[in-house]
């Protein structure tokens, strides 16, 4: 069985769509392959935020 996991920022100013395994967001999330301990593949969607948070991080 596959996993996936939604990573989102909060309080941005539009809600993320997390209800699908899938990229289906309008911020364009970047996809991650994730190895679990028994060696499946799962996923992390990191969803962006709009108002530009992580371009000011660092």
């Amino acid at each position: 069985m596959t996993h996936t996991l939604h990573l989102t920022p909060i309080g941005d100013l539009v809600g993320h769509d997390t209800s699908t395994a899938e990229a289906d967001c309008v911020c364009g999330p970047e996809v991650k392959p994730v190895t679990h301990d028994d060696g499946s593949i799962g996923w992390l969607l990191v969803h962006h935020s709009l108002d530009g948070r992580e371009q000011q991080a660092g």
